[in-house]
């Protein structure tokens, strides 16, 4: 068998009158793909197959799931991805939307921890498409982490139903601001209405809102007390959360999630486009904004030394975590980041850039500032 593309569509009469179907043809590289063609497979034909892929690209689109499929019966995988390398702007927008996600399973900067404290978030744990893989671990390198005093700071917190987990936190919050002698705001984002918690919106609503008083934020949730953490201005974004205790007694450690309270600067968040404003619901766009910061050339740590008490939500906002996943709007999200973990979509088509929002009332508080916002 040769080492040729061949279409198989050509029909050809028998001496009996009956269509017979034959193999012989034009090479592809003369006529248009469609869906009968076929790819035919010798046993050293990866290279003519990776040959004639890249000569039909402009034509695949159309087909690419067909193609994939069909690829992946006759190429080896390690032949396509070198193929991929070579031509990945050309091939990333009709392959990378079905080309299977691997997990790291090891991040190069592991090992780095400054002051003995501050850690790189680990991203051993992401699963991603080789031109995604590529691209972010070209981005893995150490970066210096400092602080800075003297800086404004706006703790932005979303907000729905959670009053006596406010009245909890922010006491404790303000004395924590004063001995570290930060400058700083509470700024409480609420959302109206009966529409899904939109929390990456809210806190894209607090940061423009408090742009101009601010130089770095601080994103905090409103049932997380923090028991030791440092407030200061990094120069990297950094997740003050290492240990939780939760309601239970239990300690909880990770080394992968960038959520619970996250400082970062305000150029970090304008050139990341801030979150998403697309996720609803449970979860995933804390995951959407840590990736849109490594995409932006951020090195995010972790303090080692921080410790919080998570406070339990309330009765009525208690959802089971085996029924988590069966949910819409999660599958949905889950969608989503996938979507931006393999380049299909973009963080500046989604964020601070598209935000629109009405603020409806502002609430002065004890210790706090409230504003009340329709999305």
């Amino acid at each position: 068998m040769t080492n040729e593309v061949r279409r198989t569509n050509v029909r050809r009469t028998s001496d009996s009158g009956r269509p017979k179907r034959s193999t012989e043809g034009k090479n592809h590289t003369d006529v248009p793909f469609c869906r009968r063609s076929y790819v035919a497979v010798g046993a050293d034909s990866d290279a003519a197959i990776c040959a004639a892929i890249r000569e039909l690209q402009p034509t695949l689109l159309p087909y690419a799931t067909s193609l994939l499929w069909k690829v992946r019966m006759s190429v080896s995988k390690v032949c396509l991805e070198d193929m991929l390398e070579s031509d990945r702007t050309i091939t990333q927008k009709w392959l990378d939307p079905w080309w299977p996600s691997t997990r790291l399973g090891h991040d190069p900067l592991d090992q780095l921890l400054i002051d003995g404290r501050y850690a790189p978030v680990s991203v051993a744990n992401w699963k991603l498409v080789p031109g995604m893989k590529r691209v972010l671990l070209a981005k893995r390198v150490p970066r210096p982490l400092t602080f800075v005093r003297d800086q404004r700071l706006t703790i932005v917190i979303p907000f729905r139903d959670r009053q006596e987990h406010l009245e909890r936190l922010v006491p404790v919050l303000s004395a924590v601001l004063a001995k570290q002698a930060v400058r700083s705001r509470i700024l409480v984002v609420e959302q109206l209405g009966k529409d899904l918690f939109n929390r990456g919106k809210l806190i894209n609503v607090g940061m423009h809102y408090s742009a101009e008083q601010s130089d770095y934020y601080c994103v905090h949730d409103v049932d997380a007390i923090p028991l030791e953490a440092n407030y200061l201005c990094p120069s990297q974004p950094l997740r003050l959360v290492s240990k939780v205790r939760r309601w239970d007694g239990q300690w909880h450690r990770t080394p992968y999630y960038f959520s619970g309270a996250v400082s970062v600067k305000r150029e970090h968040v304008v050139a990341a486009n801030g979150f998403s404003n697309g996720y609803r619901g449970w979860g995933k766009e804390d995951d959407d904004f840590f990736f849109r910061l490594l995409l932006a050339d951020c090195l995010c740590y972790y303090d080692t030394d921080g410790y919080f008490e998570d406070l339990p939500n309330p009765p009525h906002q208690q959802v089971e975590r085996s029924s988590i996943q069966t949910l819409p709007h999660v599958k949905i999200n889950r969608r989503r980041r996938s979507r931006l973990l393999r380049g299909v979509s973009d963080p500046k088509d989604d964020g601070l850039s598209t935000l629109d929002y009405k603020v409806v009332s502002t609430v002065q508080g004890a210790g706090y500032e409230k504003i009340c916002v329709e999305l």
